[in-house]
C-alpha cells in the first residue's frame, strides 16, 4: 500500500480546485472564475486499491500584494508545502507567465520532494493556448510533465498512476468513504461564499468572509442555518444586500438549493451582512 499528502500548487485560477474535485470524484472545493476563491487549504481524499492520496488544494499565489488577506494566503501556500510527499504544479497555457510563476518555481526548486508538472486545459484548441510552449519548457526538477484537462477529466488516470509511482509506502490516513476533512460547518460557509462570488461578478468585494453562527435541527428532515457575511466597508454591504434585499435573497436561494440537494433535507437559511474592517484579523484564514 502507498499513501501520502499531495499538494496542488500554482497561480490563482489555474484550475487547482476543479482538478481536486475531479480527482476525488466529488465536490469538496468551491470553484469560481475569480481570484482568491480558495482561502483555506482543502483536503480531498482519493481511495484506490493501491493506497490513499490526500490532495491538498492551496490558495493561489499573489506576488506583490500587500493587503492582509493576500499576505495570509501567500503564507498559507508556503506552509502547506512543508511536510508533504509530492507536489503537483498546475499551470495554465492560456495565461502569460509572469513574476508570480517565477516566484512559485523558485519555491518548488527548493523542495526535497518529487514534483509533477500538470499543464491544464488540454481540451482547448491550440489557438486558445498561446503559452503552451512556455509551460512545456518549465523546469523545476519535475519527475514528469503531463498535459491534462481538469474540467473534462482527461488523462487524470495517467496523473494518478504517476502519483502512486512516486508516493512512499504507508497506511491510509483516513477511513474508507471519507472524501474530505472539512467539517460540515466549514463546508456550509464555503458554499455560501461561492454563491456570493458567482452572483456579484466583477463587482465582488474580495474582502468578505462567511461565518455560520447557528445550526438548529427542525424535525426529522429540516434544519435552520444562520450565517453572517462579513465585509470591510459599508458600500460593499449595500452591494451584497442589493436593492430591496434582492441580491442577498438570490444568494441565499442559490446556497439553499445546493445544500438541500447535497443533504436531502429541507433548509431554512438566514443570511445577515455585517461590516468590520478588521475581520481578517479576527478569523483564521
Amino acid at each position: 500500500m502507498k499513501s501520502g499528502f499531495v499538494v496542488l500548487a500554482g497561480r490563482s485560477n489555474v484550475g487547482k480546485s476543479t482538478l481536486l474535485n475531479a480527482l476525488v470524484g466529488s465536490k469538496v472545493a468551491i470553484v469560481t472564475p475569480k481570484a482568491q476563491t480558495t482561502r483555506r487549504p482543502v483536503r480531498g481524499i482519493k481511495h484506490d486499491a493501491r493506497g490513499q492520496i490526500v490532495f491538498v488544494d492551496t490558495p493561489g499565489f499573489f506576488l506583490g500584494k500587500k493587503d492582509e488577506l493576500s499576505q495570509k494566503l501567500n503564507a498559507s501556500v508556503r506552509e502547506q508545502l512543508e511536510g508533504i510527499d509530492l507536489v503537483i504544479y498546475v499551470t495554465d497555457p492560456t495565461r502569460e507567465p509572469g513574476p508570480e510563476e517565477d516566484d512559485i518555481q523558485r519555491m518548488l526548486r527548493k523542495l526535497p520532494v518529487p514534483i509533477i508538472l500538470a499543464i491544464n486545459k488540454s481540451d482547448l484548441a491550440p489557438d486558445r493556448k498561446p503559452f503552451l510552449m512556455n509551460m512545456s519548457v518549465i523546469d523545476v526538477g519535475q519527475k514528469a510533465t503531463l498535459e491534462i484537462s481538469a474540467l473534462r477529466k482527461q488523462d487524470l488516470n495517467t496523473l494518478v498512476d504517476k502519483i502512486f509511482e512516486l508516493l512512499p509506502e504507508g497506511e491510509p490516513f483516513y477511513p474508507d468513504l471519507q472524501l474530505t476533512d472539512m467539517s460540515h460547518k466549514d463546508w456550509l460557509e464555503e458554499v455560501i461564499r461561492e454563491k456570493i462570488f458567482l452572483r456579484l461578478d466583477e463587482e465582488l468585494p474580495y474582502s468578505i468572509h462567511v461565518e455560520v453562527t447557528d445550526i438548529e435541527e427542525r424535525g426529522k428532515n429540516g434544519r435552520r442555518i444562520s450565517a453572517t457575511v462579513w465585509t470591510t466597508d459599508e458600500r460593499y454591504k449595500k452591494m451584497i444586500i442589493g436593492e430591496g434585499a434582492s441580491m442577498i435573497k438570490q444568494i441565499g436561494m442559490d446556497a439553499r438549493q445546493e445544500i438541500e440537494a447535497a443533504s436531502d433535507m429541507k433548509l431554512y437559511l438566514e443570511l445577515t451582512v455585517k461590516v468590520d474592517p478588521k475581520w481578517p484579523q479576527r478569523f483564521h484564514i
